[in-house]
């Protein structure tokens, strides 16, 4: 889904160098001076981070497994690395850059590479492209972003994210409700607490089907497209983000990502409208 930006903090990853320390590393540590590449090669492992928010990322409650458009690619990439791939959990988009700064995950996918962010880590792709779209409260019915653009007007946003960056450009006027999560701001919408939520096109349709108290999906003119990311670590060594780009520039001309974000959504019993695109155009 997913116009998708976060409060910045650094935190660094505590080891001796590798060379110092060689075999005596734990299996998971990473000193200073070793790149994500040579990481995951050492450990056999890439991990992605995630966090419930449907379609791209999505837990199973029976098993507990990870599922979802973001999930299927990082799955995909561990695939061609011949490594294995491991879901670490993080705390929403909020926590992407930090996560990556401190070493907990060696990938964040869907991320919108802002001038902000671009100052703390480095991105690969774009993997989609992804439209923003608006879901009002069924009292309310505007249908273009100047009927948003007022004062009087809510929209509930999560906060730290694209969403809210592109209601600031869109309906700058418009009073805006921050929340945590997706499902608080279909909840502030749903309950009148706020009158629509602006969020990708992706997620705005899960949200639309799980919560039957939502009014009108609305695809607002002028029409809103942003390429989305993998965000990475920044450092010396170009090969991680050597393969990261090259993997995104065959999947997107093969249409396997459009495929996959389509999927995740028939998972859901979701068919993407036909005027709805994850390419450029």
């Amino acid at each position: 889904m997913t116009i998708n930006r976060r409060n910045l903090a650094a935190a660094g990853v505590a080891a001796a160098t590798l060379a110092a320390v060689g075999a005596a590393l734990p299996a998971r540590a990473q000193s200073k001076s070793e790149s994500t590449w040579d990481l995951i090669k050492r450990t056999g492992k890439v991990r992605m981070g995630v966090f419930e928010y449907p379609p791209y990322f999505v837990r199973d409650k029976a098993s507990g497994e990870w599922g979802g458009a973001m999930v299927e690619m990082g799955k995909d990439i561990a695939k061609e690395l011949k490594v294995t791939y491991e879901p670490v959990e993080v705390g929403g988009f909020a926590e992407a850059v930090l996560s990556l700064q401190a070493g907990k995950v060696d990938m964040n996918f869907g991320l919108q590479a802002t001038p902000l962010r671009a100052t703390a880590i480095d991105f690969a792709g774009p993997i989609y492209w992804i439209e923003w779209v608006t879901v009002n409260n069924p009292k309310f019915k505007a249908k273009v972003w100047a009927d948003y653009n007022k004062k009087d007007v809510k929209v509930a946003v999560m906060t730290g994210t694209s969403d809210s960056l592109l209601l600031s450009k869109m309906a700058p006027l418009a009073t805006k409700i921050e929340m945590q999560d997706i499902a608080q701001v279909a909840l502030a919408v749903s309950s009148g607490r706020a009158d629509a939520f602006t969020t990708t096109v992706l997620a705005s349709m899960v949200m639309k089907s799980k919560n039957p108290g939502l009014g009108d999906f609305v695809n607002p003119t002028p029409r809103v497209a942003l390429p989305g990311y993998i965000g990475m670590r920044m450092e010396d060594d170009a090969r991680w983000s050597k393969f990261l780009n090259r993997w995104a520039e065959w999947n997107i001309l093969l249409g396997h990502n459009e495929t996959r974000m389509k999927d995740a959504l028939k998972k859901d019993g979701l068919e993407v409208p036909s005027t709805v695109s994850f390419s450029p155009n």
